[in-house]
């Protein structure tokens, strides 16, 4: 999108009618929309105004109906049942009073045994509404939509409980109103022609309207507009589109019975938006119309003007531009174009071409020096790429020295992994040693008595076939040592779940002679059991690494009661595990070291310094966890998190 600079100038001055114009249009726009406004907030007025008189006027009717209950209820001839006398006087009350459309009289039943009509059918009242709300609460109560039984018309009834001596229910007063009583109240309202209303029960089924008394009688509310109306306190006043599609400003009021917990009636009052905002809308389009023969005058001026004062000459001001462009600097452009501002504009060009001739004269020099230098230049460049190929030679054989390097701690890698596996394969050996002397020595001991017993002539088959039974038992245990230690070998390929719980009691197992060789005890305390995930044999390798060093520890201070202590936990979804010793510690200044590959304080004949260092790189590196050390009391305490 250009900037209004840019446009043409006839453009602009366009733009300058349009902008002087503008203002009327806001103006007489405004106006039209306030006027507009104001009547739609004046028809919410008159709809408001329309649904408190229909709500009021029925508020009357439904009070009156309450004495009228009260009145009839104590007639002598209502509690006696004579239904000829009674039904004079009802037949009376409906036609001094038009606003019931009839009146009836049930027993405790429902069945009508009076009424302002004629009974030529019985008929019972005992599944309307109100004579089960009124049978309940013994109070006045209302109805819903119904066709009266007597009439045929719809109405809403109101009932009023007959009460016993022994204040038991007796039967019901219906009162049945004839709604079309409230016509007039819209009639005399002086609002627009289709201005309307509509009366709806408890349920939004419709009773009455104000205009086509027949159309939508019976049928009910939307389910939103009911839903609107019952969630509102009292009453609103709204914009409703009708089914039809016709916008209305729309007020509603609720009518109930104080001691009911719902509204017996909804009157909605309504008046079409279009009608309403029909007289301003005219307004507006009247005094837009009257406003476009002078916008069509300041068009036709603007143009006019930006062609003959200014366009035109601009034109010849171009064409002066362009030559001086092509180089042509002798043209003359203050004569042609004279006065105003356009004409000083043309002597300015004319001044721009003598001192473009000048400066032409100057580019010319200063070409020829740049010339020179650029010569320079390309020397010096060539001089820097014979110093770039050195460079890139260079970075050449420092990339390979750099590889080889790689390569050499990768293979260093592997050697410390084999180094650790070999020296864990040592401690195991030694384990081995210790879970088969004592084996060893019972097979010895069985062997020299089966040689006693056969010198003395006491061998028989069953003491043969016991001491037999007792090396082959002897000779398994041995055989499931070495399955258990080449299973610790292993390598684990992929990541399983398994219990830190059974991983720990096995690496214990796997040293369990060699500590109590050296009357090392151990105390193991787990919460529950705990499932990780991870490489089972990896984590044991860790645990015997750090179980050997806590031995070597407690063996080189000569510790009395020795101890190493194992403690699990699980904590925010982590397993915690501490091992501690009462070894004597680990010396502040070696504290920090402890993990670093070669790192030893032992010699080389007890150490090789890549066991906690491989330990570390198992747990945080293949499992993802962390593994930490620091003094405590006594000794030194490792703690595994994964």
């Amino acid at each position: 999108m250009k900037l209004f600079p840019e446009l043409s100038i006839r453009t602009q001055l366009l733009f300058l009618a349009i902008l002087l114009t503008l203002p009327a249009l806001v103006i007489i726009t405004y106006s039209g929309l306030k006027e507009r406004n104001a009547d739609i907030e004046q028809a919410a007025i008159e709809s408001e105004k329309l649904a408190e008189n229909i709500a009021a006027a029925q508020e009357n009717i439904t009070k009156e109906a309450l004495q009228f209950g009260k009145l009839i209820a104590g007639l002598p001839d209502v509690k006696k049942r004579r239904p000829i006398e009674v039904q004079n006087i009802l037949s009376n009350i409906c036609k001094d009073n038009p606003q019931y459309l009839s009146i009836a009289i049930t027993d405790r039943f429902g069945k009508a045994w009076a009424s302002a009509f004629p009974i030529t059918q019985p008929f019972s009242l005992s599944d309307r509404r109100y004579f089960k709300n009124a049978q309940y609460s013994l109070r006045f109560s209302s109805g819903e939509f119904a066709l009266s039984k007597t009439t045929q018309k719809p109405t809403l009834t109101m009932g009023y409980p007959l009460i016993a001596e022994d204040g038991d229910f007796d039967g019901v007063i219906a009162l049945s109103f004839d709604l079309n009583r409230l016509k007039p109240i819209l009639n005399r309202s002086r609002l627009p022609e289709d201005t309307d209303y509509i009366v709806a029960d408890h349920a939004g089924v419709i009773i009455s309207r104000g205009k086509d008394d027949n159309r939508l009688v019976g049928s009910r509310l939307r389910p939103e507009t009911l839903k609107y109306m019952e969630d509102i306190r009292g009453g609103s006043t709204y914009h409703y589109v009708r089914s039809d599609g016709d916008k209305r400003v729309t007020t509603f009021r609720k009518l109930w019975l104080t001691w009911e917990e719902k509204p017996y009636m909804y009157v909605r009052a309504g008046v079409s938006f279009d009608k309403v905002v029909a007289k301003s809308n005219r307004n507006l389009a009247y005094n837009v119309a009257l406003l476009m023969p002078f916008v069509i005058v300041s068009f036709g001026l603007a143009f006019y003007i930006g062609k003959r004062s200014i366009a035109d000459k601009v034109s010849l001001l171009e064409s002066a531009s362009r030559n001086l462009s092509e180089g042509k600097l002798h043209g003359k452009v203050g004569d042609l174009v004279k006065d105003g501002e356009l004409g000083r504009l043309g002597h300015a060009f004319d001044d721009m071409a003598l001192q473009l001739k000048v400066r032409e004269e100057a580019i010319s020099e200063h070409a020829m020096s740049l010339e020179k230098e650029i010569i320079v230049r390309i020397k010096t460049e060539e001089a820097l790429s014979v110093k770039q190929l050195q460079l890139e030679e260079l970075n050449s054989f420092l990339e390979e020295r750099v590889n080889a390097t790689v390569n050499d701690l990768r293979e260093k890698d592997k050697i410390l992994v084999n180094q650790s596996r070999l020296a864990a394969m040592g401690e195991m050996i030694n384990n081995i040693a210790h879970q088969w002397r004592q084996p060893l020595n019972n097979i010895g001991l069985t062997v020299q008595n089966i040689e006693y017993d056969y010198k003395n002539g006491k061998t028989d088959r069953d003491t043969l076939s016991k001491d037999i039974t007792s090396v082959m038992n002897i000779i398994k245990y041995m055989s499931g040592t070495i399955d258990d230690f080449r299973n610790f070998f292993r390598i684990d390929k992929e990541k399983t779940s398994f219990s830190l719980n059974k991983t720990i009691n096995k690496a214990i197992g796997f040293t369990k002679s060699s500590l109590q060789a050296h009357n090392i005890v151990t105390d193991v305390v787990f919460e529950d059991d705990v499932i990780v995930d991870g490489y089972e044999n990896e984590y044991a390798q860790v645990l015997l690494n750090i179980i050997n060093n806590a031995k070597d520890a407690i063996l080189e201070q000569k510790i009395n009661n020795p101890c190493i202590s194992f403690k699990l936990t699980k904590e925010n979804g982590r397993s915690i595990l501490r091992i501690r010793d009462n070894g004597g510690g680990i010396h502040p200044t070696i504290l920090p070291k402890i993990f670093d590959p070669y790192f030893s304080t032992k010699d080389n004949r007890q150490g090789t310094g890549i066991g906690l260092y491989m330990s570390k790189m198992i747990i945080e590196q293949n499992m993802g966890g962390e593994l930490t050390a620091y003094n405590v009391e006594e000794g030194a305490e490792f703690c595994i998190v994964v």
